[in-house]
């Protein structure tokens, strides 16, 4: 090498080190465990106690937002950026406001007897 010169092969090498997938794991399990406390919400909401099924989506809503959240900031920082994005899109599709408003969209006929209010009508 010569004199008053930078190497530039070191920076480069120093530059490509990987990151942890830490955050991006953290992400993507999150999300998973939203979507199963998401299907055991509607479980209950099946068997009739409104409440508790309430205050599970309740619950959900927040977890998928972290989910989300953490995500994001794994796929743009690379801290694990396939699991994060993964974890976006699950954490997307297991949020119970999305999944109702998709339901609206797409079977809007399977709410008119959810909760078997259409079957209870007055009999004369």
């Amino acid at each position: 090498m010569q004199r008053n010169t930078v190497d530039v092969r070191q920076q480069g090498q120093a530059a490509r080190r990987k990151r942890n997938p830490v955050v991006g794991k953290i992400a993507l399990g999150l999300a998973v465990v939203s979507a199963a406390v998401d299907a055991s919400a509607f479980a209950v909401f099946m068997g009739g106690d409104t409440d508790f099924a309430f205050g599970i989506c309740f619950v959900v809503v927040f977890l998928t937002l972290i989910a989300a959240v953490l995500g994001f900031v794994a796929a743009v920082g690379s801290f694990g950026r396939w699991y994060g994005a993964v974890g976006v899109v699950v954490a997307f599709f297991a949020n119970p406001v999305i999944l109702i408003v998709l339901l609206v969209i797409v079977a809007p006929e399977l709410l008119t007897d959810m909760g078997g209010s259409a079957t209870s009508g007055t009999s004369n």
